[in-house]
């Protein structure tokens, strides 16, 4: 027994790796795989660009990188650059909504390449909510922050005594002036669906828009009368209608519409209120788009694509806004006080020439 205790206390235990375990592959391996120091690929991978490397060299260490799959120590890194590589994000109801969710997945594809990781966090609504999580997250040691809604709309940005870089995507901050805005370019895109429609050769057009007072609805009622404006056509003459985005809302406007008038087309708020529209259609037993054409936006994943017919809309570019958050994020110089990101016209069969009179 006491043989026995005076092995065991000879030596320290040691830490055994199971056999089948890979080994972390470190800078010193992707010195040696490029030919180089390991000062260097510290110098190429940290892009310490005070120091001078070559060109030549700078790709050949990036390339060994890549052919090890070299994952950096991040908390190492974290500690010498003085950085925690992570960005929170303040999700205000996008990540219940598969299509707006696409804001946060932008930011991570963006910002992962550079090593830094998301902290999405989802707050409920009042005010007080919201200054706790950001609270939490520069306590945390974020290096930024980014505000992302699912509708564009004035919101509440907690007051931080912080020089942490903050950007809003698809929103504004009630409180804050100033600060750097992405949104999309609602008037581009409500421009090009009316341009569409009038090219179509519509002209006796009704507009079903979403509340009077909404930013989105506005913008593309801007574009419509402009659109119009181009074609020749007074925009006066356009009838205009508004609801709320909901289908109910889009049956109900869209039904008392075609009970009233003739209409050859529709251009609708939202997809929902397309789908509305097209329930009222076929409820007044019309064909679309023989009868009447139905336009949407915002090109919502399971909704527009799947109609029958399949909607005609304007996609919001929600992954792209993202991933322009997520570059000007790590961007070193300071963001454009408001970027708006193109939207996108997506022809289907519910836009169709007018039916010639009879």
């Amino acid at each position: 027994m006491a043989e026995h205790d005076k092995r065991r206390g000879s030596r320290s235990p040691k830490t055994m790796i199971p056999s089948g375990e890979p080994r972390r592959i470190t800078m010193k391996d992707v010195a040696k795989r490029a030919g180089v120091s390991q000062p260097t690929v510290s110098f190429v991978l940290n892009d310490r660009r005070d120091v001078s490397v070559a060109e030549e060299t700078r790709a050949r260490v990036l390339q060994a990188a890549k052919e090890l799959n070299f994952q950096p120590n991040r908390a190492a890194r974290a500690l010498r650059s003085n950085k925690s590589y992570t960005v929170g994000v303040i999700a205000n109801g996008i990540v219940s909504q598969p299509y707006a969710g696409q804001i946060a997945l932008g930011v991570q594809q963006a910002v992962q390449p550079a090593g830094y990781v998301c902290f999405v966090v989802e707050p409920s609504e009042s005010s007080d909510a919201v200054d706790v999580a950001v609270q939490n997250l520069v306590a945390q040691g974020v290096d930024g922050l980014i505000y992302a809604a699912p509708a564009p709309a004035p919101i509440h940005a907690a007051a931080i005594e912080s020089d942490v870089r903050t950007i809003f995507v698809n929103c504004w901050a009630e409180n804050a002036q100033g600060a750097p805005q992405i949104l999309a370019d609602e008037y581009q895109g409500g421009r090009d669906a009316a341009a569409a429609t009038f090219a179509a050769g519509h002209r006796n057009v009704v507009y079903l828009g979403g509340p009077m007072d909404d930013y989105a609805c506005n913008e593309r009622e801007r574009g419509l009368v402009d659109a119009a404006r181009d074609a020749g056509i007074d925009p006066a003459g356009i009838r205009r209608k508004y609801g709320d985005y909901n289908i109910h809302s889009g049956y109900e406007l869209a039904l008392d519409v075609l009970s009233r008038e003739n209409p050859t087309a529709l251009i609708c708020g939202n997809d929902r209120m397309a789908v509305g529209a097209l329930m009222a259609a076929h409820a007044s037993r019309l064909d679309c788009p023989d009868d009447v054409s139905i336009v949407g936006f915002d090109d919502q994943p399971d909704i527009a694509e799947q109609l029958q017919p399949p909607l005609t809309t304007v996609a919001l570019p929600h992954l792209q806004m993202g991933l322009t958050a997520g570059a000007a994020m790590l961007a070193e110089e300071e963001p454009s006080r408001r970027q708006l990101i193109p939207c996108r016209y997506i022809p289907r069969g519910s836009l169709a020439a007018p039916r010639p009179p009879r």
